[in-house]
This record gives structure tokens, sequence and C-alpha cells, in this order.
């Protein structure tokens, strides 16, 4: 009896076939993984655009004179496309603004990075009188248009501070002894 070394023609055809179907899966794994990074970073991208957008219309202290602006911007080596829309919310003085972004050339439809925020003048410097949240004239932060305090808490003093409504106890004047 003869042993024969080596694989017949069917062993290699069918190792052959194992490693074509392995070798299909990871180049299918590694196209998908291309192109989720490529989008990832386009998104990224396009969001920090549209955040742009709207970090500066609010350096600029006045909301857009358009209520739709846009235009185009040069980003990371690329033509990218952007929208602002300022849209009025029910609370005066306080608009909202939507901020979108896509690279140029790329379909309408297809805006992967957006933003919202907010900007207005209902805040107050501390010290004035802020503006009314009911929305009607004449109130005070903490008061309704009457000009009565809004009931709540009383706060409560830190130690070594004096109570609402109590004066505070005299105090000795430091002492100039050099000695001391």
């Amino acid at each position: 009896m003869r042993r024969l070394l080596g694989f017949t023609l069917i062993e290699v055809l069918v190792a052959l076939a194992i490693v074509a179907f392995g070798l299909t899966a990871l180049f299918t794994v590694t196209n998908q993984t291309a192109r989720a990074s490529t989008y990832l970073r386009e998104k990224t991208l396009a969001q920090w655009i549209a955040l742009n957008r709207i970090t500066e219309a609010r350096l600029a202290g006045q909301p857009p004179a358009d209520d739709n602006m846009e235009g185009e911007t040069k980003y990371a080596g690329q033509n990218w496309r952007w929208e602002l829309k300022t849209i009025k919310t029910p609370v005066s003085g306080i608009v909202r603004l939507e901020a979108r972004a896509r690279l140029d050339g790329t379909s309408e439809d297809s805006w992967p990075g957006s933003a919202v925020g907010f900007m207005g003048d209902s805040l107050a410097p501390p010290g004035t009188p802020a503006r009314n949240w009911l929305g009607e004239p004449g109130g005070t932060q903490g008061q309704p248009p009457g000009g009565k305090p809004t009931p709540g808490p009383s706060p409560t003093p830190t130690p070594g501070e004096t109570p609402p409504g109590e004066t505070p106890a005299p105090t000795e004047p430091p002492s100039t002894d050099p000695a001391q």
C-alpha cells in the first residue's frame, strides 16, 4: 500500500472557498467601518459649523436681521453650506435660533449637522429689575405686576449674617494696641 502525501483537488477547492468567504466578510466590514467613519466625521464637522453660526449670532448682541439666513463657509479644507433660522418665541425678548449645515454639493435633503439655541434680553444684570416672565408690563423679578412680593421661603442666613428684619449687633472696634 502506498500512502500519498498532499491534498486532493477537492480539499484545495474547499479551503479556497472558505478563504474567499472570510476575505469577503473582512472587506465588507472594513468598507462599512470606513463609510461610518466618514459619515461621523461629516456629521461632527457639520454640527460644529451649526454651533458656530449660533455663537456668532449671540456674539453680535442682537438677533439677526433676517429670519432666514444662508451662506457658505470653508471649514476643515471643505466647502460647506449653512442655514440659520430665527424663530420668535412666546416670551418677548427671546428668539430661537436653528442652524444646520451640510457639505456643499450634497443632496438638499441631507443636513447631517444641526443645532438649536436661544438668545435675547430677558435677563437683567444683578441689581436691576428683571423682565417679567408672566408677559405683563411693570413687574420685576420675584414680583407680579401688582408690586407685591411673591410669597416663598424666607432666605436662611449664613453663619455670622444677620437674619432679615433684625438689626445687627454692635461690634467692638479693632484694637490698636501694638502688644496684641
